[in-house]
């Protein structure tokens, strides 16, 4: 079962965050959806404390419709980390299309102490009690993409992720080479290393040895039947 976290673009209390993405508040066999963004370390981070795990989702502009929706199959509920002072953002849209589509939304904000649950302010019932009252109901999801969310994700995220990933791989092929290079070798794995490329080399030699003994006999031989 997933659930898809979004937060505003200058969004930076993740306190907040982390008192609701914890075990204690969600099932930790839940996964956690995020998309690429500016925050995307700091929910990382939250995630490893607290053994979750998290999917990535890439916002690319030529297929955006396609990303979005599938962030959201198999979607339990959403949080939203929003202050109502942004719009034409992911926040905005998220919180549009959860209601549209009947996908259970809450929203946390540093203007209210407690939560908005599907549109509605929330302030006797505990929020880990709320969630475990939803069910999922597998639903179809439709919904238009905006203008203004494609300029959103061109400015706020990465376009290629594929580049991205392979230079994250170099990196760290970088960096495993600099660990090899400085890393203690043991004299007994050395002379052990020497021992077994001699024994390579003897070999090679030995076979080198016997392909020249039966090439010269046969040479003998041949001579032998000339004469």
């Amino acid at each position: 079962m997933n659930v898809l976290i979004v937060n505003d673009l200058s969004w930076d209390n993740f306190a907040i965050v982390t008192k609701r993405l914890n075990p204690r508040c969600i099932n930790p066999n839940h996964r956690i959806n995020y998309f690429y963004g500016k925050h995307m370390q700091y929910i990382v981070n939250i995630c490893n404390q607290n053994s979750m795990t998290l999917i990535r989702r890439p916002l690319m502009i030529e297929n955006l419709k396609e990303l979005i929706k599938d962030s959201l199959m198999y979607t339990k509920f959403c949080i939203i980390f929003h202050n109502f002072i942004e719009y034409n953002t992911i926040s905005s849209f998220i919180i549009k299309i959860c209601s549209e589509n009947n996908v259970p939304y809450f929203i946390f904000s540093e203007h209210c102490e407690r939560f908005y649950f599907n549109g509605e302010y929330i302030n006797d019932v505990k929020f880990k009690t709320k969630v475990r009252n939803i069910e999922f109901i597998d639903k179809p999801i439709d919904f238009f993409v905006p203008e203004y969310l494609r300029i959103y994700c061109e400015k706020s995220c990465p376009t290629n992720i594929q580049e991205m990933l392979s230079n994250i791989r170099a990196r760290y092929q970088c960096l495993k080479d600099e660990k090899d290079s400085k890393k203690i070798v043991l004299i007994e794995d050395l002379v052990n290393e020497r021992k077994k490329t001699n024994k390579i080399n003897k070999s090679t030699k030995e076979m080198n040895f016997i392909d020249f003994m039966a090439n010269k006999k046969k040479w003998i031989k041949e001579t032998s039947h000339k004469s």
